[in-house]
């Protein structure tokens, strides 16, 4: 029975003990100091978000800019949708005339005729030169920097 009065009073006394400590005051005042800091924080993501956005719009404009210089005439009057194609299909274009050219000049390389002729003044095909290993390329190009001095000193 006094064991039962006992856990009893310590259940009626133990919230008074375990909220002796409590400062509502001290709560109050880092819950505030926590709301500042949060505030302060969004302010400072929002500056910067401010300032991202702000450099990115500079930045668009200023690609716009030389898009428009890039494409002359054809974007007088245009919206920067409109410049955007045209810019994009001016590349496309480029791109393939630069590529056609590539490939013609490839085909000049190898043809027989210019494999005959790189490879009487050199001794190797463009073939060749081109399926060298690096260590392979630098001994030949060392070797052919030899006789062209040797052609070089003759000439003089």
């Amino acid at each position: 029975m006094y064991r039962a009065i006992f856990l009893l009073s310590i259940l009626f006394v133990s919230p008074a003990f375990v909220n002796a400590d409590y400062d509502a005051a001290l709560e109050a005042e880092e819950a505030a100091q926590r709301a500042a800091s949060q505030r302060e924080s969004q302010l400072r993501k929002a500056e910067a978000d401010r300032m991202m956005a702000e450099a990115m719009g500079k930045h668009h404009e200023q690609e716009m800019i030389e898009k428009r210089k890039h494409i002359g005439k054809l974007a007088d009057g245009k919206s920067d949708a409109e410049v955007q194609v045209l810019y994009d299909q001016k590349v496309k274009t480029d791109t393939a005339a630069a590529m056609a050219a590539a490939n013609e000049a490839m085909a000049k390389i190898n043809s027989p005729q210019a494999s005959a002729q790189m490879k009487a003044a050199t001794g190797k095909t463009m073939n060749e030169i081109m399926n060298m290993s690096d260590e392979e390329r630098e001994a030949w190009a060392a070797e052919m920097e030899k006789k062209m001095e040797g052609v070089m000193k003759g000439m003089n």
